[in-house]
């Protein structure tokens, strides 16, 4: 890990290196978020997502923010979004669910039902 939190870690292939993977720290994330409320606050959102050029935008936000920050928006925003709403997708049909709730205090997933555990 560098002195930001984040690493980059080797996807191995046959002992071949075939590309490196980043690894996001929580710090970087949260920026992240902040910088995405900053843009839609901005005017980068449009009725069915962003706008062209926005992942660009994200990453001079980030620069400010972290500066020295080797993050840029192709590849390393693009798959954090990416990931985000593959692991929203995931979330949402899980509290769809009949038994299964969210508890704000804990900010856990909950189930109520037994049945509607084993069903997901």
């Amino acid at each position: 890990m560098d002195a930001r939190g984040s690493a980059i870690a080797p996807n191995v292939d046959k002992g071949k290196v075939v590309r490196s993977r980043r690894l996001w720290s929580k710090v970087e994330e949260d920026k992240l978020t902040h910088c995405l409320i900053d843009i839609v606050n901005d005017g980068w959102k449009a009725e069915n997502g962003f706008k062209a050029g926005f992942q660009r935008e994200l990453e001079k936000n980030m620069r400010k923010m972290l500066p020295g920050t080797d993050i840029v928006a192709n590849p390393h925003i693009n798959s954090k979004i990416h990931v985000w709403k593959k692991e929203y997708g995931v979330l949402s049909d899980l509290l769809s669910k009949s038994g299964i709730g969210w508890n704000s205090t804990t900010s856990m997933i909950e189930v109520d039902d037994e049945e509607a555990y084993d069903a997901s």
